[in-house]
């Protein structure tokens, strides 16, 4: 045991050393090229994304400058000497760039002008006050029949003798509100109607003392006669209609008088709706209501945010247009202002431009469609191409653009030339599912080459456990065969030489005794020299050196000859072998060794009989084999060494079977002869109750075997 565990020891040493080593070597070495490779991945994959980043900011910078050129080409065209179509023009260009929410002048004065800018409102006390007199003595008699007298005819009279008499537009206009006024008391409603109708038409932008513009009161006096005169749908059209001018801008009006104003149409509208005084198409009427609604509250919050930034921003604007003069080249500087809570993107175009006003002219633009028409189509076709995620990040860190799956690892953050707009561009590399990296990744050759080298290593090592279990257990075979066979050879011999010496030495009186002394010798003879065959055999097949010589003959005369030998051997022990042989059994097999096969089964079938004491040999033709068969009805074997059982120095596990004598080369001899015959052998076998091998041989030999 001590040298099988030494032997071991050494095999397995030569196994680490020879490739074990190397193994772990070439494992190590796979290692740092999966590492080196990952540090050159993640070089290349930042050089990407930095260039990524830069393409990105460089294009959102080359298109905002594009459309800064547009304007700057359109405001140095103020210079020719026809001017009628300059702030139309410029409203046409802002409309075909969206990413402009407004143009603006900032003036020398400090004030900013948002000359194309369609405001709903300006700031309280911001419009100037008629510098028209008072037109008292037209409107006085008239006033006077009206408030003090309510002689309401008369007064009308007064009105419009006094209409046919002046010439100024603004008296006009007046005077026409009051003839209106002065017939819709006298219920003269037709006749009111035609006259607001006028006002609305001829008067819409005179204003009355208080600033107020007579279109917006004539139009709600209108909206309001069609609907005491049961003419619900004329009212709401006049009311939308005139919904839809004050957000338009049609006339110019302070915060607090827009407010008024939109809130009595709105007023007047509703009380409609609930009244379902609309005799036609009601939910039609309903849904104009509620998109103008809807764009009134857009443009209100676009009106106060642009009201904020012409408000607060002229101080800090003059400041940045001031120390931009020195540098005529640079013709736009990009800046960002927080007002309120409001952020405003400005970019100003630089004094070099300006012609015959006197000021800095600039653009705001819009947040929204700077990300939604410029950077988010930009993002995508710029990182279309590598597996890049992303996200837009503003001021506060939320995320205001990012992709599908904006999960990984950051690789860049970086920002926008001038810091316009104000925002952050992440870029990331996603975490790729572990099957893609495996087989798509650069590394994954080190790793493949890793798992190989692991492989082979658990495959070596576990071949070479098994060589050398393989070559340990051979080895203790071997040794229990020279030790058995030693002791087979002894027991014959020693027989044989007592036996000789007492018959040479006439010690054996008995003519009955010598001759079974006789047979004993003979008997130990065979068997020695049957032993010595088998292993002279078994050499010479396993060196191929066997030289088999077939011949046609009938098979059944030598079973029963072998049989009958046997029978004659092992009669005085109790055995009787049963034959149930065929005839004739024509076969083109070696004498010699077939005889050798069928000997060596039933000295097996003798060996491990047990108590039972007969054994069958049968020999019979089924289909186009001959079958030969011993049966014995002793021990048995186990059915897990069943296939081990031809196997050379195999002896059974059982400790009864290990007491038989025998060299283990018996079944392997068999299995090897019945192979040169073509043939098979096979064993049935039932613990307790017997084996049967059986060799099977084909009557017609293959000519290609």
């Amino acid at each position: 045991m001590k040298i099988s565990t030494r032997k071991r020891r050494r095999i397995l040493f030569h196994f680490f050393l020879g490739i074990g080593l190397p193994s772990l070597l070439l494992g190590y070495l796979a290692f740092r090229g999966i590492q080196n490779d990952q540090a050159l991945l993640e070089k290349e994959r930042l050089s990407t994304h930095r260039r990524i980043s830069e393409l990105i900011a460089k294009s959102i910078d080359e298109k905002l400058l594009d459309v800064e050129q547009s304007f700057v080409d359109a405001i140095a065209n103020q210079r020719q000497p026809d001017r009628s179509e300059f702030v139309p023009s410029l409203a046409r260009l802002k409309k075909d760039h969206p990413v402009v929410e407004e143009l603006f002048l900032l003036e020398t004065t400090g004030g900013i002008q948002l000359p194309v800018a369609k405001l709903l409102f300006g700031p309280d006390e911001s419009l100037p006050t008629s510098s028209l007199e008072r037109p008292t003595s037209f409107l006085r008699t008239g006033q006077q029949y009206e408030f003090q007298q309510n002689s309401y005819s008369e007064a009308l009279a007064s009105y419009q003798r006094a209409f046919d008499q002046v010439s100024n537009p603004q008296v006009k206009g007046l005077l026409l509100i009051a003839i209106a006024r002065v017939q819709k008391k006298l219920t003269l409603r037709r006749e009111a109607r035609k006259s607001y109708k006028a006002i609305a038409e001829e008067y819409s932008q005179t204003r009355m003392a208080n600033g107020i513009p007579l279109g917006v009161a004539a139009r709600l006096e209108l909206g309001s006669l069609s609907l005491a005169m049961d003419e619900a749908s004329s009212a709401i059209q006049t009311l939308m209609g005139l919904y839809k001018d004050l957000i338009q801008g049609k006339w110019a009006l302070e915060e607090s008088q827009y407010d008024f104003f939109a809130s009595q149409v709105k007023e007047s509208i509703d009380e409609i709706f609930l009244q379902d005084s609309v005799s036609s198409s009601p939910q039609s009427f309903k849904k104009t209501f509620e998109r103008i609604t809807e764009e009134e509250e857009k443009r209100r919050k676009i009106t106060r945010r642009l009201l904020a930034f012409q408000a607060n921003a002229a101080s800090n604007l003059k400041a940045h247009a001031r120390r931009r003069i020195g540098n005529a080249d640079n013709w736009v500087k990009r800046i960002t202002l927080e007002i309120g809570d409001g952020t405003y993107l400005v970019s100003l175009l630089g004094p070099q431009i300006q012609s015959e006003v006197d000021g800095v002219w600039g653009l705001l633009l819009n947040s929204e469609q700077l990300k939604a028409e410029l950077l988010q189509p930009l993002i995508k076709h710029h990182t279309a191409s590598e597996n890049v995620a992303w996200t837009v990040r503003g001021t506060d860190g939320k995320a205001l653009l990012t992709s599908e799956n904006p999960n990984g690892s950051i690789t860049i953050k970086t920002s926008f030339v001038g810091n316009v707009p104000p925002w952050s561009l992440e870029l990331y590399q996603p975490d790729s599912p572990l099957l893609e990296t495996f087989l798509t990744s650069r590394q994954s050759i080190y790793f493949y080459i890793f798992l190989l080298l692991a492989g082979i290593l658990v495959f070596g090592l576990t071949l070479t456990i098994r060589t050398v279990t393989h070559e340990l257990e051979l080895a203790r075979m071997k040794s229990d065969f020279v030790s058995t066979v030693s002791h087979e050879f002894k027991s014959p011999v020693t027989s044989i030489r007592q036996m000789a010496e007492m018959l040479k030495a006439k010690r054996v009186p008995s003519g009955e005794r010598r001759q079974r002394y006789y047979e004993v010798l003979v008997e130990q003879s065979q068997r020695l020299s049957l032993l010595i065959e088998n292993i002279l055999d078994l050499s010479k097949m396993d060196e191929g050196r066997k030289q088999f010589k077939f011949e046609k003959l009938d098979l059944a005369p030598l079973l029963q000859e072998v049989v009958e030998t046997f029978q004659h051997r092992v009669r005085h022990d109790g055995f009787v072998l049963e034959e149930k042989i065929d005839r004739p059994l024509s076969i083109n097999v070696d004498r010699t060794a077939i005889t050798q096969a069928i000997t060596n089964l039933i000295d097996n079938a003798i060996k491990y009989s047990g108590k039972s004491k007969t054994i069958e040999v049968q020999a019979f033709v089924q289909d186009q084999d001959l079958i030969v068969a011993v049966q014995d009805f002793g021990v048995g074997i186990n059915k897990e060494e069943l296939d081990k059982v031809f196997e050379r120095f195999y002896r059974g596990g059982d400790e009864l079977t290990r007491t038989v004598k025998g060299s283990g080369l018996g079944l392997s001899l068999v299995k090897q002869v019945a192979e040169a015959h073509q043939g098979t052998v096979d064993v049935e076998s039932e613990p307790g109750r017997g084996s049967t091998f059986s060799i099977r041989l084909p009557l017609q030999l293959r000519e290609d075997y």
